[in-house]
């Protein structure tokens, strides 16, 4: 099972977007997806859920994130994660002749105050490294995944908060890999330049304090997530390429040192806007225009290279889309 964390340090990036068209495309290729939404805005969850349905089926349920993160008993076993997950009825419809399964673990519009929660058992936003409860908050979403079955799925993608909080901070304690959404502007090159760094010192940090408490608890695995890169989604295009200022932003990004993909997605209202509406990602619509359906195949070709997973090949991907 393949953990990867969608993380940005600056909304309005796509990141629920690539999120969703990801998860979805490769269940439609036969594989066993669950996706894990930690941001409050809750965008993946409405991405395919309506609002009411998500109020008296997974809110009004508990069978939130949100919750959970509430059955946590200091000092305890991580609370198993298959109670809370749920299964789109749109999608799973779409994905079904593929034979694979599109899981979500839904997010509540509270999840805010679980962050509160956490950092308060840390001892404040600048809590001591050593502090006693440091692998209590970090490592519980690492622990609730664990608690699956090992063959249950073959990939877990992780849609962050735009942030690099505490929650975040748990779900890079828990991924294997880190993909990064950004759109080609200054502010968005900032951003990730800034989470970078966010990212670097966190690894640094729990890996020290893995090390300075070793002998008081059970040996913790070090982490060491691989950054996938960075994809460029809302690109402007001009008479059917991509403005100049393009290459500007993809060279400032390669100077911080971490790869650009190759395969980008333009802006289209038409294909991602409505999206929701339907409970069905751009991936699966017939309504999307064929030059992002065909971005869209481009991306997840590229996304299964770069994960390295020879067990979710893309081999049939462009089939399914006819002659894309």
């Amino acid at each position: 099972m393949k953990v990867v964390a969608v993380a940005s340090y600056k909304g309005g990036v796509g990141k629920t977007t690539l999120t969703a068209n990801i998860g979805t495309a490769i269940a439609r290729l036969g594989k066993r997806v669950l996706m894990v939404d930690l941001d409050p805005q809750a965008n993946l969850t409405f991405s395919f859920y309506r609002p009411q349905v998500w109020r008296t089926e997974l809110a009004d349920q508990r069978r939130t994130v949100k919750a959970w993160f509430e059955t946590w008993r200091p000092d305890t076993t991580a609370p198993s994660l298959q109670g809370y997950i749920t299964t789109p009825p749109e999608a799973a419809e779409a994905i079904s002749a593929g034979g694979g399964q599109l899981d979500l673990i839904a997010s509540h519009l509270a999840l805010g105050d679980v962050e509160m929660d956490l950092t308060a058992r840390l001892g404040g936003a600048q809590a001591h490294r050593s502090t006693r409860h440091y692998f209590d908050v970090y490592q519980r979403l690492s622990h609730g995944l664990e608690s699956l079955d090992a063959d249950a799925y073959d990939l877990v993608v992780i849609d962050c908060p735009p942030h690099f909080g505490v929650v975040t901070r748990a779900a890079i304690a828990a991924c294997d890999h880190v993909l990064i959404p950004a759109r080609p502007d200054l502010l968005s090159t900032l951003g990730i330049e800034h989470m970078l760094g966010k990212l670097s010192r966190f690894v640094w940090e729990f890996n020290r304090v893995a090390e300075l408490q070793s002998g008081l608890r059970p040996a913790v695995k070090k982490l060491d997530p691989r950054v996938l890169g960075v994809v460029l989604i809302m690109v402007q295009y001009y008479r059917g390429r991509p403005t100049s200022f393009l290459r500007r932003h993809i060279d400032q990004i390669d100077e911080l040192g971490v790869p650009v993909f190759t395969a980008m997605l333009r802006a289209s209202n038409r294909a991602f806007a409505g999206s929701a509406d339907a409970q069905l990602p751009a991936v699966l619509s017939m309504e999307t225009p064929y030059e992002v359906a065909r971005e869209l195949v481009d991306l997840v070709e590229e996304f299964l290279r770069r994960l390295g997973a020879s067990g979710l090949g893309s081999e049939g991907l462009r089939g399914w889309r006819g002659d894309i």
